[in-house]
């Protein structure tokens, strides 16, 4: 495995579900942090690629949405308080009421600076919602820009403003969500393992890793269907060699 300097090494490490520690630039950020053995009665299939004790020091926790795979309080309540947690409007009374004293709530387009490393709030096809009770928080992406520029697209349905991401930034690693597609994308708001190879090639990035999928079965496909099917789909399209398929724990440096 090639060595990288500390501070110019790109790392990412699939936990599961959509959830990944990127290590950028000398910093170390995690997204949608998930760690749970079960969601309500769902009960996950698949390990947890790191344990929280084996995760470095944190600087960033990216949180997409409130929805209960993707905003794990639990998993919050874990992690150091010196990590700057960025959050959609509606939802940072959550780290807030933990103690995290850097709760940076930003929303489409808008973005702020963590030690040289800018991160972008950008548009997402889903819905919002942590309870019946609870719904005016927002959903969104982020375009992390460090020593490399890593799209994390959250929770999504394919959406055209893909394309404009790709016109602005120059995305080294994008990690689209691949399951919980059946029936119909779940009403447009979760992408096919084809509609991320379609993000991908609009959003022009250089490689892809796709998340979402294998951990909770949240929707009618089986659990093997979504990597399967995407790498059938990049095949048949010849852009395989831009798709890596993680197994939680494996790495990719980019």
């Amino acid at each position: 495995m090639e060595e990288h300097k500390s501070s110019e090494r790109a790392i990412a490490t699939f936990i599961g579900h959509s959830s990944v520690l990127i290590e950028l630039g000398g910093l170390n950020l995690i997204t949608d942090p998930n760690f749970r053995r079960f969601l309500f009665t769902i009960w996950r299939r698949s390990k947890v690629g790191l344990r929280v004790k084996d995760l470095p020091p944190l600087n960033i926790i990216l949180i997409s949405h409130g929805h209960y795979d993707h905003m794990s309080l639990s998993a919050l309540k874990k992690f150091p308080r010196e990590a700057v947690v960025i959050i959609p409007p509606g939802l940072e009374k959550y780290p807030r009421r933990l103690g995290f004293p850097d709760v940076r709530v930003i929303r489409w387009w808008e973005n702020t600076e963590i030690k040289g490393t800018k991160v972008f709030a950008v548009p997402a096809r889903h819905f919002s919602g942590r309870s019946p009770w609870h719904r005016g928080s927002l959903y969104q992406g982020y375009i992390v820009q460090g020593t490399k520029t890593v799209y994390f697209a959250g929770d999504t349905g394919f959406f055209q403003e893909m394309e404009r991401l790709g016109e602005r930034f120059s995305i080294d690693l994008a990690f689209l969500p691949i399951g919980a597609y059946k029936p119909w994308s779940v009403f447009g708001h979760h992408m096919t393992p084809e509609d991320a190879i379609e993000a991908m090639e609009r959003l022009r990035a250089k490689r892809m890793v796709p998340i979402h999928w294998g951990a909770f079965k949240l929707a009618f496909e089986s659990m093997k269907e979504p990597p399967e099917r995407l790498l059938r789909a990049a095949r048949k399209k010849g852009v395989d060699s831009r798709i890596s398929i993680l197994k939680p724990g494996e790495q990719l440096y980019f």
